[in-house]
């Protein structure tokens, strides 16, 4: 479980912090266990650690350990018909609006099952539940680990340009992005799928855009589109939010890939107890089948 975790979070001092154990007593573990096998499992950089050869096949090999013992202790709380867990959930900060009710619901279906909820961008949703580390999550179509992940979509929007109220644009019925070759943006930081979406469709048409600000928070993009510093992309539902005093919000002719949302969990791999009864509630909470 150490070994997993140092693997995981790529540094001693953060598996320390996850696990509530002293860093000093995590690389005394990791080093006997090196003895014993033989072989060296980390490369220690000055500021990281990397994998070696035998770490990655080691870690291969803990992460079906660790699916194993918690697939024993699942049946174990079934087989006494006392179903509990803990669930990891990733969800994308805009998500949470989508989400907040129904983990309040899931709870009250199943309090013995305790959640674990990480805000972070779609791709690192993706990572993270690639890894282990999640359990399952919200991400953002089209993932880049299409291969490592079972998706079910449950929602579709148009990206649409925010600007404020009183920017020349705010009076068009639609805007084309090359017009907004010369302004300044506001994005989404390098794990979400969204700053790809937009960032790719400004190389499509020739143009890179002017980034004055990145942040993981649709509500602080929105502040900053109100304080004329800069214009930015939402998706629909969000911008039906907006205070129309101060901002507008316009479709593209030249459209950026959707807002496609769907529930993801990692392929081939045992699911516990709480991971299959949130994904069965989540089906019936949007009407899927898998």
């Amino acid at each position: 479980m150490y070994f997993a975790e140092v693997a995981r979070q790529g540094s001693f001092t953060k598996a320390s912090e996850v696990l509530y154990v002293s860093q000093s007593t995590i690389s005394k573990l990791i080093k006997n266990l090196e003895t014993e096998l033989g072989v060296s499992l980390f490369h220690r950089a000055p500021k990281k650690i990397i994998l070696t050869d035998a770490g990655i096949l080691l870690f291969d090999k803990a992460l079906i350990i660790l699916d194993t013992l918690n697939s024993i202790n699942t049946e174990l709380y079934n087989l006494a018909g006392t179903p509990r867990g803990h669930l990891k959930i990733g969800i994308p900060p805009m998500v949470q609006t989508l989400f907040s009710k129904a983990i309040a619901e899931f709870n009250a279906l199943y309090p013995q099952i305790t959640i674990d909820l990480a805000e972070d961008g779609s791709r690192k949703v993706e990572q993270q539940i690639h890894d282990g580390t999640l359990d399952v999550g919200i991400v953002v179509l089209p993932t880049k680990t299409t291969v490592e992940l079972e998706t079910i979509p449950f929602l579709k929007e148009p990206l649409m340009l925010i600007v404020h109220a009183n920017h020349p644009l705010a009076t068009q019925s639609v805007v084309d992005m090359r017009d907004l070759s010369d302004e300044s943006f506001v994005l989404y930081r390098d794990d979400f799928a969204l700053r790809d979406h937009i960032l790719d469709k400004c190389k499509e048409i020739g143009f890179t855009p002017k980034i004055v600000c990145e942040t993981a928070q649709w509500d602080f993009i929105v502040d900053i589109v109100a304080s004329k510093l800069a214009i930015a992309f939402l998706p629909q539902r969000l911008c039906t939010k907006l205070d129309m005093e101060l901002i507008r919000y316009l479709p593209l002719k030249n459209e950026i890939k959707p807002w496609h949302l769907a529930i993801a969990w990692k392929k081939n791999t045992y699911l516990s107890y709480a991971t299959r009864a949130w994904l069965e509630y989540s089906f019936k909470l949007f009407g899927l089948s898998k």
